[in-house]
């Protein structure tokens, strides 16, 4: 595996990317990077037996040899300039083993387009769902002794997230899983049960209700249960749910959804007078809207709560 370089790994590294060869196989390139001297690495890939091309050495009792190597301003982006010139160009997510089988002229290719890659560029501002995902993931943090580490970009099952434990364990996983009450895989740390969390969050659910004796009409309802809870309980009464979003603030979201209805709050759980499709539209742009707002909020915390750059 390529070496770590850094906890944050937006940093800008300058070092060196290089290439090595097996006597076993003078077809397969090893490609890595390091912010050492070449010669230092290629001597932990000749002695780290956890690693492939250290068990390679152990099997075969042969050396691997430093083909070449460049130095680059930028490691990171070096590196994803080299695998996308070549046929493999989902590095870094290869597993760990950046060793292939190529003909030398795309080894060759790999490394111009590695030293025309430069520098990255200053990281932009994190996009609105960004800090939304961040607060919602904190909220279902508190108290657990698990801290957010890096930003959420999903929170569906296959996004992924980095966190760290009370007792220093660092580990990947499931946004959702963790949400919902997954804890540290080593020590446990956090774990909770998704009632738990339910319980203790301020999410809900915001309906856009209609009645079929009362069309040009609607209302907006608001519910921190289930929906078939709030069905069964008829929560609404003979009003049914046209549309609903799940939301991270309901209170929020109901004073949004009135302000994309352009009309006031009405009292008491009035019904207003509000064109259907001109309705549906407000729904639709609830979700952004409120992401806007909870970023808004989240920037004028203090700077540590600040989520962290990503470069381009």
């Amino acid at each position: 595996m390529f070496p770590r370089l850094s906890k944050d790994a937006t940093k800008v590294k300058a070092g060196y990317l290089y290439v090595l060869t097996h006597p076993s196989d003078p077809d397969i390139y090893k490609v890595g990077l390091t912010t050492r001297q070449p010669e230092k690495r290629l001597a932990q890939h000749n002695s780290n037996y956890r690693e492939y091309t250290g068990r390679l050495v152990k099997e075969t009792g042969q050396k691997w040899e430093l083909r070449t190597f460049i130095a680059v301003p930028d490691v990171v982006r070096a590196e994803a300039a080299f695998w996308g010139a070549t046929r493999w160009a989902d590095i870094p997510f290869r597993h760990g083993v950046e060793i292939e089988k190529m003909p030398w002229e795309e080894v060759q290719a790999g490394l111009a387009a590695a030293q025309k890659a430069g520098v990255r560029p200053p990281p932009g501002p994190l996009p609105d769902y960004i800090y939304a995902n961040n607060a919602w993931m904190n909220e279902r943090l508190e108290g657990r002794g698990i801290r957010l580490v890096g930003n959420v970009h999903s929170r569906l099952a296959y996004g992924k997230a980095r966190l760290r434990c009370s007792n220093g364990h660092e580990w990947r996983s499931s946004t959702k899983n963790v949400a919902e009450g997954e804890g540290c895989p080593t020590c446990g740390m956090g774990e909770a049960s998704a009632e738990e969390i339910a319980k203790k969050v301020k999410a809900g659910y915001l309906c856009l209700l209609v009645h079929p004796q009362e069309p040009g009409f609607i209302k907006i309802g608001l519910t921190c249960t289930f929906l078939e809870q709030a069905y069964n309980e008829r929560t609404w009464g003979d009003w049914e749910v046209h549309r609903y979003r799940y939301v991270d603030d309901p209170a929020l979201a109901e004073s949004l959804i009135w302000d994309l209805l352009g009309c006031p709050r009405p009292d008491h759980d009035q019904s207003v007078r509000v064109d259907l499709g001109k309705a549906e539209q407000a729904v639709r742009e609830l979700i952004p809207r409120l992401q806007s707002e909870i970023a808004r909020r989240e920037r004028a915390k203090v700077p540590s709560a600040f989520p962290v750059s990503e470069s381009a």
